[in-house]
Order: C-alpha cells, then structure tokens, then sequence
C-alpha cells in the first residue's frame, strides 16, 4: 500500500517535475553598468555666462535577460532593462520599469532576430563606428546633440528609444548584416490607437571586417503632426558612417542629410546636413579621443538663416579593468545666432538656446 501510494504520488508530480527540466534549459542574467560624473558647464557669452555644477547620472542602468533553447539552432530571447538615476533616485523617462531595452523574440544564427518591445531605433547601431565612444554615448558630451537632429520626436529628432517596435535582424553574411524596424510610437497622439496615427520605420546596412566598418541607414518619421505639437509632419534622414581601426588608432566618421516637411502646417520644408569626425589613440589603458561635428543651417522653403552650430570634445579615458575607466573631458557647443541646440540635450523647437557652452566633466562606469 505504501509503494502504491508512492506511485501515486510520482504520477501526480510528473508534469511539475516536467516543466521543471524544461525550465533547466533556460537561462537569466543580471547585468547593469553605473555612470555618473561631476559637471562644470557654463553657457552664454564670458562676461555673463550661467554656470553649474552637478553630479549627473549618465544613463546608468539594469537588466534582466536570458535565453531559451528551442532546438533546431532556433532560441527564445528577453531582455528587461530599467534606468537608474544614482544621482537623485527620481523615476522619469527612461528611469523607470522596462523604460530601456526590453523586448522578446526569436534568434537563430542561420536565420536572425525577430523581436518586440522598446528599443532604440536601427540608426542608433551606427553609432559604434563614429560615434561618442569616450563617454559611452551618452552625456554632456554626447554627439547626439547634433547626431540625427537630437533624440525627441516632438523636436525633429531621429535617434529615439520607440515603444510599440518590431525589429528584424539577418544574420552576418561575409561581414555583412542588415536590421529593420517598425514602430506605432508612444506619446502625445495615442499613436498606437489612432487610425493614420504617427509611425516610424528605420533600418540600416553595415560591413564590419575587424578593421573597416561601414555602416548606412536611414529612418522615417510619419504622421508627426499630433506627436509635435503641428510642428512637422514627416521627417526623413539618410545616413553613411565609416571608420577604419589602425591598430592603437581608429579613425571614423559620418555624413548626414534630415529632411522635415509641412513644417507649422505651412506645406514648407526645411533640410540640414551634418558632418563629424572622431579619433582615438590607444596606449596600454591610456585612451585619448577628439571629436568634431558641425551641423549646417537649415535650408528650404521654411529655411532658418544662421541655424548652423559645432561641436568639439577632447577626451582621456584610463582603462582599471575589462568594465571600468575614469575619464576627464572638456567640450564646447558653439550656435550660429537663430540656432537652438544644447549640450548634452535635444534642439528645442521654440526657445534659443544659448549660443556658447562648454563644459568640464569627470567621471567613472562599471559595468556588471
């Protein structure tokens, strides 16, 4: 009776112990980086410039992802990731739960990556080959400033983080890989719910070979109107970046041309061009970096006459670990008189902004 009892029991469990072995092939990772820094950064002309100090939080967060082996080479893949403002603990924006990359999806190395969820645009992947790489691409520093005409929706800006997304990758084919995104956005509008609402579509194509990148792409903003407050309705952008690795140097750089149109529901148009360089130079754990970008005026019917601004940024990284530097860098902002862009931020769609900033800043990253 007790054997039988026992069997039972057994019979009773096995589809738990099932699930159980099942759940054995999966596998969850924690992981994170922590970035702050300490900012002096001063805008307006020298004799009555503002200036502030801070400890700023530069896009610290952490995530939770982890993978399923499906068999067949075919994979299921998660990912969860919440920012973390160290400076202040405030919970906006992307500091908040999933506010970063988080998705779920399929993987397959013969057949590539299909997922859902939130996620930066296929533009932003560019931005390892001639972007701000001394400061993690983020920061007072960050190029982004000029990059894509900022990172906001509502401003023109194309280098977004965009709910709402379903992205497909190839798998690298002879050095080559290429990604597609689709996005319904999120924000002013209810996108999602609005018939004809605002929509986005991004993609690009790069070539890596260990020494040469080469990367293009391009986005679409559609159907802004509600999401920019009538400022714009569809935006365009075509991009080509290229860098070489040297050994202890690399060398990389882009060119850019962003199209709004019916800008104030006008039927005008206005188009600008962009253009950077960055180097660096390597020595053992000592990295010097210098970039330089400069954005042309906006030109078109709806042209806006001395819109242009540069940028520049020196840089000295010190490597402690495999995740962790230290680094002190200086960069300075300079707007043509009707120019609008701001260090560290997005260009506004009003408001001047102040036409010299520079600023100092010293800062840390661990990455877990």
């Amino acid at each position: 009776m007790k054997h039988k009892t026992q069997l039972m029991l057994l019979a009773s469990l096995s589809p738990l112990l099932a699930n159980a072995a099942l759940a054995d092939d999966s596998t969850v990772t924690i992981y994170g980086r922590i970035h702050a820094d300490f900012e002096n950064t001063k805008s307006g002309a020298a004799s009555t410039a503002f200036s502030t100090n801070k400890v700023q939080n530069d896009t610290s967060r952490i995530g939770f992802k982890g993978s399923e082996d499906l068999g067949n080479g075919l994979k299921a893949i998660w990912q969860v990731e919440s920012g973390v403002a160290i400076d202040d603990g405030s919970g906006t924006g992307s500091n908040t739960w999933a506010g970063r990359e988080s998705f779920i999806g399929l993987s397959s190395a013969q057949l590539g990556t299909l997922k859902a969820g939130n996620f930066l645009v296929a533009i932003d992947d560019l931005h390892y080959i001639a972007g701000n790489s001394f400061q993690y691409a983020t920061g007072i520093s960050n190029d982004a400033t000029l990059w894509a005409n900022g990172g906001s929706l509502a401003s023109g800006g194309f280098d977004v983080r965009v709910g709402n997304s379903v992205s497909y990758q190839t798998p690298k084919f002879n050095n080559v890989t290429a990604r597609i995104q689709y996005s319904l956005t999120t924000g002013t509008g209810s996108s999602e719910t609005t018939s004809h609402g605002a929509t986005l579509v991004s993609g690009n194509l790069t070539y890596d070979d260990g020494q040469l990148r080469v990367g293009y792409g391009f986005q679409q903003n559609r159907a802004m109107q509600a999401m920019s407050s009538n400022f714009y309705q569809n935006g365009l952008m075509h991009m080509l970046a290229v860098g070489y690795n040297f050994g202890s140097i690399y060398v990389g750089g882009l060119v850019e041309h962003d199209i709004l149109d019916n800008i104030n529901q006008t039927g005008n148009s206005r188009s600008r061009n962009y253009g950077s360089l960055i180097g660096t130079y390597t020595n053992g754990a000592n990295i010097f970096s210098a970039q330089y970008g400069q954005a042309a005026s906006w030109k078109g019917s709806a042209a806006v006459q001395d819109s242009g601004a540069r940028m520049g940024t020196l840089a000295y990284n010190r490597v402690l670990s495999k995740t962790t530097q230290v680094y002190v860098l200086f960069t300075e902002l300079h707007n043509e008189a009707n120019a609008t862009y701001v260090l560290g931020g997005n260009p506004s769609a009003t408001a001047a902004g102040a036409k010299t900033q520079h600023s100092l800043a010293v800062g840390m990253w661990k990455n877990f």
